[in-house]
Order: structure tokens, then C-alpha cells, then sequence
């Protein structure tokens, strides 16, 4: 009797404590998944889950604030995410809000990661979508550091190859890069690149001076540009340029003809050049007018000593001019 009391308290501690297990981890699981407490709904759609399933954590600036209830396709190129999220989070939670999917660690279980939105949108309400981001596929990021590696490899090897060409040939390449003196030069030509460009520098600072300093009626070319006298002086200036160049050009023709008709021994001044009889008998007449010319002084000069003469020529000297 007293074996089978004890073998039934026995039994009834262990119906108990195990009771109170099943309560404590259902109360741990419904805690953790937030089956007790008030929730609102959120949704997001994907074009790839990259692994996530119902019941994974959804988080909020790094909290845990629900899980994910829900996963179903809405069409072949669309998932939709609907997530539970823990009431007393909906005050943060911004229209603008951007879901999206993430890993809990390096290799943890994936989850939903919300970011905020700005103050300036409206808080969410249960029932409401938020926007969505693709995030990077991990085996896709693989693949392509696979490739990069490679092509790397390839790169190197090319380099490798390169180098050793340059080595054994010892040509152009080679002593441009192992020649001191070259180098010299290149720095001294980099040096001059330098100085010219500091002085395009400031020959492009001084000409904005002066273009500011001409629309402003400063300086020489200030004024031409907004003096109306000057710029009427100058309009008459090159007129009167213009006319002078249009005389001398008239003047130049002339000269050519005389030119021409000098070579075609026409014209007075032919005869007077090439006709040496002609220029012979020019002289002569020019040594009888000089000639003529004397003897009429003379003769004046006699006349004015004249007695008949004498008193006219002193009264017309006296006579004011």
C-alpha cells in the first residue's frame, strides 16, 4: 500500500513538473513570438526571399519587433512578406519605411530588417505595405568575387609576362623606365607643364580683369567701348583711314600707268629718260632761260638807275604795302 502511495506521488511530481515545462517553453515560444501581446500587420513584397520562412525575427533599427507570419507568391515575379509586428512599435514605424532581407550574423537564419523613414511621413497602420529593397544575393556575391579572382589571376599573369619581356629585351621601355637621366627630364618638362600653367593662370585672371574693368567703363578699352565721343572720333578715324588708303591706292595705279608708259616709251617723261637728244636740248633750254633770266635783272637793275626811271621806282618804294 505504502509502495503504490509513493509510486503514485511519484508519478503525479513528474505529471506535474512536466506540466509545468510544457507551460514554461509554450509561455517562452509565445513570448519570443509574440503570441500573447497585441499585434498589427505589415507587408512587403520581394522578388526573392533568399531563404526566409515563416517565423523568422523581424527588426527595427536592430530590435526584434515581430516575426514573419506569412509567405506566399502573388504572381511568378513576386513574393509578398506578411509580418506580425508588435503593437507599442507602431509609432516608429514611418510610411516610408524600407523592408529588407538580411542574415542574423554570418551564417544565422535570415530575417527582415525594417529601416525608419523620415519624420515628415505618416505613421504606418495595421494592414499597411511598405516599400521593399533587393538585397545582395550572398552566392551571387561569391560568384562574382569567383570571377574577379580569376580574371585578377589572368591579370597578373599578363603583368608577369610583361615583365619578364621587358627584362630580357632591354629596349625603349626598358631604359625609359630604368634611365635616371629621362627621368630627370620628364620632372624638369613637368616642372615647365607647371609654370606655364600658373601663367595661363594669371593671364586668364588679368584678362577677366579687364573684361570686368571694361563693362564697367574703367580703363582704355572701357572707355572706347562706352564713350560716344571717342567712339565717334575713333568711327572718323578709321573713315578718314579708310579714304586715304582708297587715294594711295588710286595714287598707286596712277603710278603704274606713268610706269607703264614709261616702259612702253610713251610720254613726256619717256623722252625726258631714255631721249638723251631731247634731254640734251632741255638742258640747253634751261641754260638760255637762266641765262635770259640774269640779263633781265641786269637790265631791271639798270633801268631803276635810271634818270628817267629813278624817281618812280623810289616814290613806288616809299608807297606802304
Amino acid at each position: 500500500m505504502n509502495k503504490e502511495i509513493s509510486r503514485n506521488v511519484r508519478l503525479g511530481a513528474f505529471v506535474i513538473a512536466g506540466a509545468l515545462l510544457l507551460i514554461i517553453g509554450l509561455y517562452s515560444i509565445g513570448k519570443s513570438k509574440n503570441m500573447f501581446g497585441k499585434t498589427f500587420s505589415l507587408s512587403c513584397e520581394f522578388t526573392d526571399v533568399s531563404g526566409l520562412s515563416v517565423g523568422n525575427n523581424v527588426r527595427y533599427s536592430g530590435i526584434d519587433v515581430g516575426i514573419v507570419d506569412e509567405i506566399e507568391f502573388t504572381n511568378d515575379s513576386s513574393i509578398k512578406v506578411v509580418m506580425q509586428i508588435d503593437e507599442k512599435f507602431i509609432k516608429f514605424i514611418r510610411s516610408n519605411s524600407i523592408a529588407a532581407i538580411g542574415t542574423d550574423g554570418l551564417m544565422g537564419n535570415k530575417l527582415v530588417n525594417i529601416t525608419p523613414g523620415t519624420f515628415d511621413a505618416p505613421l504606418v497602420e495595421d494592414n499597411s505595405k511598405i516599400l521593399s529593397m533587393k538585397i545582395v544575393n550572398t552566392e551571387e556575391m561569391l560568384r562574382t568575387l569567383d570571377m574577379t579572382n580569376r580574371n585578377i589571376l589572368v591579370i597578373t599573369g599578363n603583368l608577369k609576362e610583361i615583365t619578364d619581356n621587358i627584362n630580357r629585351s632591354r629596349g625603349t621601355l626598358y631604359t625609359v623606365l630604368m634611365d635616371t637621366s629621362l627621368a630627370r627630364s620628364v620632372e624638369h618638362t613637368l616642372v615647365n607643364i607647371q609654370y606655364v600653367s600658373d601663367n595661363l593662370v594669371e593671364t586668364s585672371q588679368q584678362l577677366t580683369d579687364i573684361t570686368r574693368e571694361a563693362g564697367s567703363g574703367k580703363g582704355v578699352l572701357g572707355t572706347m567701348l562706352n564713350d560716344t565721343t571717342m567712339s565717334n572720333e575713333l568711327r572718323n578715324a578709321i573713315s578718314n583711314v579708310k579714304e586715304g588708303s582708297e587715294k594711295f591706292s588710286k595714287m598707286s595705279a596712277d603710278m603704274s600707268e606713268i610706269v607703264d608708259q614709261i616702259n612702253s616709251g610713251k610720254g613726256i617723261v619717256n623722252g625726258l629718260i631714255k631721249d638723251t637728244a631731247m634731254a640734251n636740248d632741255l638742258k640747253v633750254s634751261l641754260s638760255n632761260i637762266e641765262s635770259a633770266s640774269k640779263k633781265l635783272d641786269e637790265d631791271l637793275e639798270a633801268v631803276q638807275h635810271s634818270i628817267f626811271f629813278r624817281s618812280y621806282f623810289r616814290k613806288t618804294k616809299n608807297q606802304p604795302k
